[in-house]
């Protein structure tokens, strides 16, 4: 079994991740049931969650991307009957924007997907994705149909706005995404910054539409956004602020990314800072007290699974900042290539080259950092003795406040999860 997403996840939870937009599958019906349940999991926008409620035709018992539910005798017929049949009515249900995506077996049908919706009348409404490149990385499908998109919206330049930014290269697939952007509108707030529009998690149709008066676009994660800050700075010549450290995980790369988006404006980061200085200093209290009775973290080692935004900066503050030894790894495909490169520098100058790529290595590791399926599977088979879950798969935990792993607040919930399950160690 394959835990990887691929292109086709990455291109329904860019649609999903628009609050007005809806994502339709011309497919079977084992290609919406996973997705459906992520999408709704991720990012709920229906207040009923009965089953019961969701019981006509193309929806299954699920609020979220309806399908074609294709046969064997479509494949070779056509899926023209169905198709037909599902655009008028999911345009009565749907808000500004339905994109029919293709499955990989749908696209060797060869449908015309763009009469249907001529035809339908709901070319103005109506875009379609015909194939999402199979089985490429999740990344490269979420950017495209984010382009994709952007390009139906046809959004027109807007006067710039010195303090509005875009968040960009964050999507409903990354674990406890509300609680990031929460967090990184939290620091950015206090560099006197607003949030327009988030690319996409969470934002309208008309949010990205404004989007165009955007002082700059900031970057997260690069794998999910640099194609789509050069398409702004292309097109409208908004700038893009990138960190050479990746994502805002752990305080030196918060530090550094705060400090790129600063430059890149002309701003003062200082506050900003002093905030992340004063929360180091706090917690730093903690981490001695820990250390002072247990000699750890110290020494531990740790598993590490992540995209490469994730772990190049993971990698350096569990290392750099908690003493933490790498005993594996491994970055998700589709990842940045100079992060990755960043990264397995780093590895050899610190003497750990044989870590890289060596996921989740030939002894067990202290602590593993990865998506949730994993950090269970490997306690089950005691090749770790704690772990923090910061991707999907999910180990199914429900969560009620709010998390994330960027930022201050995100160093909190990396260092309770490392230090509580090096608690167990004899």
């Amino acid at each position: 079994m394959n835990l990887v997403p691929d292109a086709l996840t990455g291109v329904l939870m860019a649609i999903e991740g628009i609050t007005d937009a809806r994502a339709v599958l011309n497919s079977p019906t084992g290609c919406k049931f996973y997705h459906g349940h992520i999408a709704d999991k991720q990012y709920p926008r229906d207040s009923s969650y009965d089953p019961l409620q969701y019981q006509e035709k193309f929806f299954f018992g699920q609020p979220r991307i309806p399908c074609t539910y294709l046969d064997e005798d479509d494949y070779v017929a056509g899926s023209t009957e169905k198709l037909k049949s599902i655009l008028p009515d999911i345009a009565k249900k749907s808000g500004k924007l339905i994109v029919v995506v293709n499955s990989p077996g749908a696209s060797l049908i060869g449908d015309d997907l763009k009469r249907f919706m001529s035809e339908a009348g709901l070319q103005d409404r109506c875009i379609a994705i015909e194939s999402t490149g199979f089985s490429r990385p999740v990344t490269e499908g979420f950017e495209d149909a984010v382009l994709r998109m952007l390009e139906w919206m046809n959004i027109q330049p807007l006067p710039r706005v010195h303090y509005k930014v875009n968040l960009v290269g964050i999507s409903i697939l990354h674990k406890n995404w509300e609680g990031s952007v929460s967090e990184l509108k939290r620091l950015l707030a206090l560099m006197g910054l607003e949030v327009g529009s988030v690319l996409v998690a969470g934002s309208s149709v008309d949010d990205i539409r404004r989007s165009s008066n955007a002082a700059c676009n900031i970057v997260v994660c690069n794998e999910y956004g640099l194609k789509i800050g050069r398409w702004y700075e292309e097109r409208f010549g908004i700038p893009m602020a990138v960190s050479s450290e990746g994502a805002p995980v752990g305080y030196e790369a918060t530090e550094a990314w705060i400090l790129a988006i600063a430059e890149l404006l002309g701003i003062d980061p200082s506050e900003a800072l002093e905030e992340i200085r004063k929360e180091r200093k706090k917690v730093h209290r903690k981490i001695a007290r820990f250390h002072s009775l247990t000699g750890l973290p110290k020494g531990a080692s740790f598993a590490l699974k992540a995209d490469s935004s994730l772990a190049f900066p993971l990698t350096k503050c569990l290392y750099n900042y908690l003493g933490m030894v790498p005993a594996a790894v491994k970055v998700c495909p589709g990842g940045d290539a100079e992060q990755e490169q960043l990264l397995q520098e780093f590895l050899i100058r610190i003497g750990f080259q044989n870590a890289w790529d060596n996921f989740p290595g030939e002894e067990p590791a202290d602590i593993v950092i990865a998506d949730g399926h994993t950090v269970g599977l490997m306690r089950e088979r005691e090749l770790c003795r704690g772990g923090v879950e910061i991707s999907l798969p999910s180990e199914g935990r429900l969560e009620f406040l709010p998390r994330t792993y960027m930022g201050t607040a995100g160093m909190l919930f990396l260092l309770e999860g490392i230090l509580n399950g090096l608690k167990a160690l004899p």
